[in-house]
């Protein structure tokens, strides 16, 4: 992990996404997330994913004070839980959607280091 690399909670790119096949859903993804299940997936053909809205994952909520909170962190899909702070794919999701995340910020005050 760097140290130029942000908190989640105050970077949220890896979120990002114009794909409505952006985050694939397992049999044990959609188990776990329960009651949230209907609401935040979608099934493409036979396949489930994660809802897409405003071009991002349907579950981050941008907050007043410019951060995103996952509402599922605790449940997210196993793709999500893979992807670890710092290494080569966040840093790949930072360095492509970084701006992408910051216009949806209310304020938008992120600052890319």
């Amino acid at each position: 992990m760097t140290t130029s690399t942000p908190e989640c909670l105050h970077c949220g790119a890896c979120c990002f996404s114009p794909s409505e096949r952006y985050v694939p859903v397992t049999g044990d993804d959609h188990l776990r997330l329960g009651d949230e299940a209907e609401s935040l997936t979608q099934f493409l053909g036979n396949r489930c994913f994660m809802r897409m809205a405003d071009n991002h994952c349907a579950a981050l909520t941008p907050t007043t004070d410019g951060r995103f909170v996952c509402r599922i962190y605790a449940l997210r899909p196993e793709v999500c839980r893979a992807l670890t702070r710092g290494g080569a794919s966040c840093l790949a999701e930072l360095s492509s959607k970084a701006e992408q995340a910051q216009r949806a910020r209310p304020g938008h005050f992120f600052v890319v280091v």
